[in-house]
């Protein structure tokens, strides 16, 4: 169990030193934190378009699997030498090929273990998902806890009435908006899935991309938060998603050292706060 409620200051310099040193090894083991994220969606989703607004142009070897493949394609964007970055594995859709499906229904099976988030991406205007629901429900949807599911619904710009999209604002029209609206009803019945689960982007033309990351770091578990934003292009990065990935440290630190003691406690507060980017410790307000 280690120390246990004792004050800081009863503590000698050794065995400050190594509470320390073991939240140290915490705190850079969740910050340096390689995760993996699956990307579903069947062919011409747009599935590369999106990981390249995401992550950045790197991203672009993801491509829309075609329907003949049988494995999916990984791709690791980041530092290799500094161990830092993160895995996007492009995953062939089902429901495109009916002699396959049983096979990649176990793809699906042996993939999920792996995964720390997965992005299914559905185009605006698909229909036909029902083969895509049974794979959710049987096969995903029981890992959710540790591997949570966010819904991207692409394309938004090609909603009917199509004319209405508001070019100069990169924006929907009137109509547009309210079938996107009606879409995500949609999904939600569906997939009975919350709509907080659910995320409507067009990665072409850069809309609800800031948005879509919010969602991405708050269905995400508390410590993988800041791993997979630590990542993302600086244009989708948001002030909300730095805080909640930052709180997404603390809050996993405490939890790690609360088992350690009270001294561990208010060693943790200095080691994560020296931790955090420079641009980040005017958020550690609130939090103290």
């Amino acid at each position: 169990m280690g120390i246990t409620m004792q004050n800081i200051h009863s503590l000698g310099k050794e065995e400050l030193e190594i509470l320390k040193k073991r939240i140290q090894g915490k705190v850079k083991e969740l910050r340096s934190y390689v995760p993996k994220v699956g990307i579903f969606g069947v062919t011409g989703v747009g599935k590369s378009s999106l990981c390249n607004a995401l992550f950045g142009s790197d991203a672009a070897a993801i491509s829309d699997v075609a329907a003949c493949t049988r494995e999916p394609q990984e791709i690791f964007i980041g530092d290799e030498d500094n161990q830092q970055g993160i895995y996007l594995v492009d995953v062939p859709g089902v429901g495109e090929t009916i002699e396959r499906d049983e096979e990649y229904f176990e793809l699906y099976r042996k993939l999920m273990p792996e995964l720390d988030l997965v992005l299914w991406v559905i185009k605006a205007d698909d229909r036909a998902y029902a083969v895509a629901e049974k794979v959710y429900k049987e096969i995903v949807r029981p890992h959710k806890e540790r591997c949570p599911t966010l819904f991207v619904i692409n394309q938004v710009d090609k909603v009917e009435p199509i004319r209405e999209w508001n070019v100069k604002e990169g924006l929907p029209g009137e109509r547009q908006q309210a079938n996107i609206l009606k879409k995500i009803d949609e999904i939600s019945k569906a997939f009975e899935i919350s709509t907080r689960y659910i995320a409507t982007v067009s990665a072409e033309e850069k809309y609800n991309l800031e948005q879509l990351m919010d969602s991405i770091v708050d269905v995400l578990p508390k410590e993988k938060k800041y791993a997979v934003l630590r990542e993302a292009t600086e244009e989708v990065k948001t002030e909300q998603a730095e805080e909640a990935a930052e709180r997404g440290i603390w809050e996993s630190i405490k939890e790690f050292a609360s088992e350690l003691g009270e001294a561990a406690l208010e060693i943790a507060k200095t080691v994560v706060y020296e931790s955090s980017p420079k641009l980040l410790k005017r958020l550690w307000d609130w939090l103290f």
